[in-house]
């Protein structure tokens, strides 16, 4: 699945190409296409969408191009199975019928029997509509209008009993009327996603379907790093299968500068206790397979043009998942040689960068030394970080010893970028300058654990800042903020910059760290 960024342009790729993943061996397609904004509910009841109105045009329009884009899923041979908010309505039906819709707290409610009634209407005409639909896969824990100018909507079950319901209707009206199949996540915040007690309370309350598939993130969290492997799955009686995203909850660079994750999503990652991963679940009989996230997994940037890490991380994954009986170290060295053509020299320093990558992002801007906030770094934002924890531990000089040492490996990714001989002489440029990029964004995270310590230090002991000491953060700060930008000048490929001054969807924005850092350095 490619993951367009809510209200932004489309992403272009080649992983939105049904051809171009019909031939890397997918078996289907899950497209971000809306596909619930192409109805006008004339088959439940005539004109409630009023004729000639922008908002039917604009609908009219969508559907023609949802089903222009689900021929081509299936003229691939590939299975069309849209990525689906159901409940998201035109703004005509919601203002006829939305009353009926809500419980007492204001909020859609399946328990209603409104809810219900056009529910069905949805997937009635869904099916009707669009007759290359081979399923659903229905979300419910994040809802978004951003690119539905004339609907309105939100998550359709929070509780027990309204997964229960909504599930059942779904299953009954997809999978035994139509004999199409229902992929259900369960990704929400924190509770049917992660949670074993109301998974099986939930599951329990289901007939079990043989096109009824529960659909799970492997992390028990969001797709982060520093998070066991999600305990939902293997539990329970019902078809699952296991989403990986390649860009690892877009906190990790997304795939902008080398992170290589195919060792630690199928073997699992260094800083578990329990190193679990996917490799672990081909004993698992309910598990029935894998969809892969390529592109997306976040609001914004960092954007780039070239596919070189998406691909050799897409790569490792996909193929360890039809070829379990691999290890992720052939399959690495397989594409290496193979695919991008190298010598055994330069695909082991290929090899050698990779592994390094591991944790010089994830301790560039997180710690094994305790639990952080791991959203500071998301998108293309740089955010200030709160540190107080560290001081009232005592854990300074620990924590920028960790940070300190880690730039090293970003040194030796470096010089090992410039020495891989890559035949395609583009890839070659890219390698090299999206290393550069990720040791100059992680040099500058280390800046800001070390002003956020010093702010943190005034906060909880009420130390006097260090004049010397933050003069120097600041100076290197903005020394490598320079050096970053005349990378972006020097080099076309270079992906986009991260932002200081502003932050979205996430902590307020590192310039004011910087701000209140530079105001108590002249109030002392």
């Amino acid at each position: 699945m490619v993951h367009h960024n809510p209200g932004e342009p489309q992403f272009l790729s080649r992983y939105t190409d049904p051809n171009f993943i019909s031939g890397l061996g997918y078996m289907g397609q899950v497209p971000k296409i809306e596909v619930q904004c192409g109805l006008t509910y004339d088959k439940w009841k005539t004109d409630i969408i009023p004729q000639r109105s922008e908002e039917r045009f604009w609908i009219e329009r969508h559907a023609a191009s949802v089903r222009m884009y689900l021929k081509r899923v299936k003229d691939a041979g590939l299975e069309a199975l849209p990525f689906t908010d159901m409940l998201v309505v035109p703004k005509s039906v919601m203002e006829k019928y939305g009353d009926e819709m809500k419980n007492e707290k204001g909020q859609i409610s399946i328990l209603r029997p409104m809810t219900q009634e056009i529910l069905r209407a949805q997937i009635d005409e869904l099916f009707w509509r669009f007759p290359n639909l081979d399923g659903l896969v229905i979300r419910h824990g994040e809802t978004y209008l951003h690119d539905a100018p004339f609907h309105k909507g939100e998550s359709p079950a929070r509780s027990v009993e309204e997964h229960v319901l909504f599930l059942n209707i779904l299953r009954e009206e997809i999978c035994v009327k139509r004999n199409k199949k229902l992929y259900y996540r369960t990704w929400d915040f924190e509770n049917l996603h992660v949670r074993p007690d109301m998974y099986i309370s939930v599951m329990n309350s289901v007939q079990v379907h043989p096109n009824l598939y529960i659909s799970i993130k492997h992390v028990n969290y969001d797709f982060n790093r520093g998070y066991p492997f999600n305990k939902t799955i293997g539990i329970g009686e019902h078809n699952q299968i296991v989403e990986v995203s390649i860009n690892q909850a877009g906190c990790y660079g997304k795939n902008a500068h080398p992170y290589y994750i195919g060792k630690g999503v199928i073997e699992g990652w260094n800083d578990l206790d329990e190193k679990k991963g996917i490799r672990d679940l081909y004993d698992t009989s309910i598990v029935k397979g894998f969809w892969l996230w390529t592109w997306g997994d976040g609001w914004y940037g960092p954007y780039f043009d070239n596919e070189f890490w998406v691909n050799l991380n897409e790569y490792v994954i996909r193929t360890y998942i039809n070829s379990p009986q691999r290890k992720e170290e052939e399959i690495f060295y397989d594409y290496a040689m193979n695919v991008l053509h190298l010598d055994r020299t330069s695909a082991e320093y290929l090899r050698r960068l990779c592994l390094l990558s591991e944790d010089a992002v994830f301790l560039g801007q997180d710690t094994k030394l305790l639990k952080r906030n791991v959203w500071w770094i998301r998108d293309q934002f740089l955010t200030g970080i709160n540190l107080n924890e560290v001081v009232e531990k005592g854990m300074e000089n620990l924590i920028l010893e960790e940070k300190r040492n880690n730039l090293k490996r970003w040194y030796e990714m470096e010089s090992l970028a410039k020495k891989i001989r890559l035949p395609n002489l583009e890839d070659k440029e890219f390698v090299e300058v999206s290393t550069i990029y990720g040791r100059i964004k992680y040099e500058l995270a280390f800046q800001i654990w070390r002003i956020q310590i010093l702010l943190a230090q005034y906060d909880v002991r009420g130390i006097k800042i260090d004049s010397m000491e933050a003069k120097d953060a600041i100076h290197d700060y903005e020394q490598l903020w320079n050096s970053w930008e005349d990378l972006k000048k020097t080099y076309p490929c270079c992906p986009t910059l991260y932002e200081d001054w502003r932050a979205v969807n996430v902590a307020p924005p590192f310039q004011e760290s910087l701000s209140r850092l530079k105001s108590l350095m002249t109030k002392d």
